[in-house]
C-alpha cells in the first residue's frame, strides 16, 4: 500500500503538470510557447561541445564529484572561490578532453593501448606523474619502484576506497599526459622546411647590404582626393569578416560608491580600542584575550627584531636598561588599529635543518623510542631528509608541533603528535643557524570597519542616484553632471568577466548588464557588501561577426592609407621621371637621402619597413629601385653593396621552424574549441 500510495503521488504531480500546460496553450500562442520551452533549455545549458548538451546538473554533478576528490586527495576542505573555480575550471577541461581533444586525436590515427599503459605505471617506462609524487619517494627524495609497487597491492585492501580513487586518478592524468604529448609531437613535428625552403631562407638570411635610400612619408591628402566609397569599405569588410568574430559582449558606464569607515567611525573605534589595550595589558591569559577580541589569530611564532614592524622594535628588543610597559603603543595602519604584548621571550635559532620519520599513532612506543636510541647517541637510518625549517612555514602549513625541534641541540631528536596528520613525527636536527634574542607576541589587532550609519549614507547616495536616473541613460548622464560623481566606462565585457575596475567579484554587475536593454539604468546594484554600483549600459553586442558599421571607421582608415600611399607612390614617379641620381630625386622630392648597413631579409632593428627590407633583399646591385609602398611612407633606392655571409645556418633554420611551430601550438586549443563548435556558458551559473 505505501508503494501504490508514492507512485499515486507522483502521478499526481505529474498529471497536474500536464493540466497546466494543457491550459496554458490555450491562452499562450503556440509560438510563445516554444520559445518559453527553449528559452528554458538553453538557460539550463552550462555549454556545448562537438554538438554534445552539457547541462547544469549533468555539470554541477561531476564538479561535486572532482570537489570531494580533491579533497580526499590533498586532505583539505576546498571552500573559497579560487579553489572552486580551479575545480570547475578542472571538470571542464575533462569534459573538453572527453568530447573534443580524444576524438580529435583518435581522429589522428592517435591512442594509448593497454602496454603502454602499463609500461607507465608500472614498467620500463615510468611516467612523470608518477615519479613526481611524493608517495611514490624513498628517504632521498627519489622514486622508488618498492613504494609505488606496495601502493599498488594495497588497494585491493583499503576498505575507505581512496587508494582506488588516487589510482584512478592518477591514471587519467598519465592517459591525457601522454596523448597530448603524442597530439604535440605530431603537429610539432609536421612543422617542417623542405630541402628548397632551407637553402633559399640561408640565402637570403646570410646576404647583407649596404643601400641608400630616400624615403617620402605619407601625406594626408584631402579626404575628397581618396573617393573611399561605401561600396568600397563592404567589400573590405567582407573580404576580412572571418577576422571579425565577436562573443556577446556589453559596453556599460557605472558610478561606484565604495564604502569606507568616516572619520567619526576612525575615532569612535579608536577610542574602543584604546580601552580594549587597557584590559590587555591586564590580562592574566594573553592567548585567550586574543581569541576572544582580536581580528587576528594567535601565532606561535617566534620572531626577531626584523620580523616586526619598526613601530614595534623598540618595545619588543628595548634597549639595555630602558623599561617598557606592559603593552606597547597604538600603532594604527590604513584602517587597522594593532598593539603587541611580549608573551614570551627566548634565544633560539631562526632555522633549523631536520631529518624525519613518520609513525603510525598506534606505534607510539615505537616513536618513542626511535626519539631515544638518536638521543643515545646511536644512528637510526631510516629518516628521510626534510630539509630547512622555520617556524612561520610550521605556522602556515599547520605544523606548530614542529616547533618542539627548535629547542633541540644539534645531533638530537624529538617524537612529535602531529594532529593535523593523525600520525607520530620523530625530528632529528642536524643543523641549525646561530640562535638570537627572539620574542612571541600576542598581537591585538582591530579593523576599522564603516557604521552603520556610513553604510547607510553611502546606499542613499547611490539610491538617489539611481532615482534620478529612473532606469533612463540621459536621465543618468544629467545626474552625474549636476552631482558631478565620476563615471567609468567597461567596455567588451562578456558573460565570464568577473572583475569590474577595481573590483574584483562584481558578478552581479555582469549579469544585470546582460539582462538589460540598451540605454537601460540599473538600480542600485550591492557587491561584496561593500560597493553600490548605478550602472548604465550602452552597447550590447550579440554573438557572430562585428557589425560592419562598428568599424567602418577603421576600415575607412586602412583604404586611406593604402590611397595615400598609392598617392605618393605616383608623386615620386611624377617628380623624378628623367632623374638619373639618388641625390637628384631627393632634391625633387624635397628631401634628403639616408644610408644603412647590413640590411638583410632577417633584420629587425632600425625601425626599417619590413616592405622596404624585402624589396632590398631581391634588389639589383647599382640599380635604383621604387618607388616601393611600405606602411609608413614610400621609398626609393639603390643597393651600393651586398655580401653573402656563413653565419645563418641548417640551425638557425631550425630554430626558427620550431619557434613557428610552438607559435602555432600556442593556438591549438582554440582552433580545435572553434572547430568544435564550443559554447562556454558556465559564467550563467557561477
Amino acid at each position: 500500500m505505501a508503494v501504490l500510495e508514492n507512485i499515486r503521488v507522483k502521478l499526481g504531480v505529474f498529471i497536474t503538470i500536464l493540466i497546466a500546460l494543457s491550459l496554458l496553450s490555450f491562452i499562450i500562442d503556440p509560438s510563445t510557447l516554444s520559445t518559453t520551452f527553449q528559452r528554458m533549455s538553453a538557460d539550463n545549458k552550462v555549454g556545448s561541445m562537438n554538438g554534445k548538451t552539457i547541462t547544469y546538473q549533468e555539470y554541477y554533478t561531476a564538479v561535486e564529484q572532482n570537489k570531494n576528490l580533491m579533497e580526499m586527495l590533498y586532505g583539505q576542505s576546498l571552500s573559497s572561490e579560487e579553489q572552486l573555480s580551479q575545480v570547475r575550471d578542472y571538470t571542464w577541461q575533462n569534459y573538453f578532453d572527453r568530447y573534443v581533444f580524444e576524438p580529435k586525436a583518435a581522429d589522428a590515427g592517435l591512442a594509448v593501448g593497454d602496454q603502454e599503459m602499463y609500461d607507465l605505471t608500472q614498467g620500463t617506462n615510468i611516467s612523470p606523474v608518477l615519479t613526481s609524487q611524493t608517495t611514490f619517494l624513498d628517504e632521498n627524495g627519489n622514486f622508488s619502484r618498492e613504494a609505488l609497487s606496495q601502493f599498488i597491492q594495497n588497494i585491493d585492501y583499503d576498505a575507505t576506497g581512496s587508494y582506488a580513487a588516487y589510482w584512478d586518478y592518477l591514471r587519467d592524468q598519465i592517459y591525457k599526459q601522454q596523448l597530448y604529448g603524442k597530439y604535440d609531437a605530431l603537429l610539432y613535428n609536421s612543422s617542417i622546411f623542405n630541402k628548397l625552403q632551407n637553402d633559399l631562407a640561408i640565402e637570403a638570411n646570410n646576404l647583407t647590404s649596404d643601400v641608400d635610400f630616400v624615403m617620402v612619408t605619407v601625406g594626408f591628402a584631402d579626404d575628397s582626393l581618396l573617393n573611399i566609397t561605401d561600396n568600397e569599405i563592404k567589400q573590405y569588410y567582407n573580404k576580412h569578416k572571418e577576422q571579425l568574430k565577436q562573443t556577446a559582449n556589453r559596453d556599460i558606464e557605472y558610478v561606484m560608491f565604495e564604502v569606507v569607515p568616516s572619520q567619526e567611525d576612525i575615532d569612535t573605534q579608536r577610542a574602543e580600542f584604546e580601552t580594549l589595550v587597557a584590559e590587555f595589558a591586564d590580562a592574566e591569559n594573553p592567548r585567550n584575550f586574543i581569541s576572544l577580541n582580536s581580528d587576528s589569530r594567535w601565532s606561535e611564532v617566534y620572531v626577531g627584531k626584523d620580523d616586526i614592524p619598526a613601530a614595534f622594535q623598540d618595545y619588543a628588543f628595548p634597549a639595555r636598561g630602558v623599561t617598557v610597559g606592559p603593552v606597547s603603543e597604538i600603532l594604527q595602519e590604513g584602517n587597522v588599529l594593532s598593539a603587541v604584548r611580549v608573551a614570551d621571550r627566548k634565544v633560539m635559532p631562526d632555522s633549523i635543518y631536520v631529518w624525519y620519520e613518520l609513525f603510525d599513532p598506534d606505534n607510539a612506543a615505537k616513536a618513542d623510542s626511535v626519539a631515544a636510541v638518536i638521543n643515545a647517541g646511536r644512528s637510526y637510518d631510516d629518516l628521510r631528509e626534510m630539509g630547512w625549517l622555520t617556524q612561520a612555514f610550521n605556522e602556515a602549513n599547520n605544523f606548530n608541533e614542529f616547533n618542539a625541534a627548535f629547542d633541540l641541540p644539534v645531533g638530537k631528536a624529538v617524537a612529535v603528535r602531529l594532529s593535523s596528520l593523525q600520525a607520530i613525527a620523530v625530528l632529528k636536527v642536524t643543523d641549525r643557524t646561530k640562535p638570537g634574542e627572539r620574542v612571541k607576541l600576542a598581537t591585538l589587532t582591530k579593523n576599522i570597519t564603516a557604521s552603520d550609519d556610513t553604510y547607510r549614507d553611502y546606499l542613499m547616495k547611490a539610491t538617489a542616484l539611481a532615482d534620478k536616473a529612473d532606469g533612463k541613460y540621459d536621465n543618468f548622464t544629467a545626474a552625474v553632471r549636476e552631482d558631478d560623481l565620476p563615471v567609468t566606462p567597461a567596455t567588451r565585457i562578456t558573460e565570464a568577466t568577473r572583475r569590474i575596475g577595481t573590483v574584483d567579484n562584481a558578478r552581479e554587475v555582469v549579469s544585470w548588464a546582460f539582462d538589460a536593454k540598451e540605454g537601460q539604468v540599473s538600480d542600485v546594484i550591492t557587491v561584496d557588501n561593500k560597493y553600490y554600483f548605478v550602472a548604465a549600459l550602452t552597447k550590447a553586442r550579440k554573438e557572430g561577426y562585428v557589425p560592419i558599421n562598428e568599424v567602418s571607421t577603421d576600415i575607412y582608415n586602412e583604404l586611406a592609407l593604402e590611397k595615400r600611399l598609392q598617392i605618393a607612390a605616383d608623386d615620386v614617379n611624377a617628380k623624378t621621371k628623367g632623374l638619373a641620381t639618388l641625390e637628384q630625386m631627393a632634391d625633387a622630392l624635397g628631401t634628403t637621402v639616408s644610408h644603412q648597413s647590413g640590411v638583410s631579409f632577417g633584420s629587425t632593428g632600425g625601425g626599417l619597413d619590413p616592405s622596404f627590407i624585402g624589396a632590398v633583399s631581391v634588389a639589383p646591385k647599382g640599380k635604383i629601385c621604387g618607388p616601393v609602398k611600405g606602411q609608413i611612407g614610400v621609398y626609393l633606392f639603390q643597393v651600393l653593396d651586398s655580401e653573402a655571409g656563413a653565419y645563418y645556418t641548417e640551425e638557425d633554420v631550425a630554430m626558427r621552424t620550431s619557434q613557428e611551430a610552438q607559435y602555432r601550438q600556442q593556438f591549438l586549443s582554440s582552433v580545435i574549441s572553434e572547430e568544435a563548435g564550443l559554447k562556454d556558458n558556465r559564467a550563467r551559473f557561477y
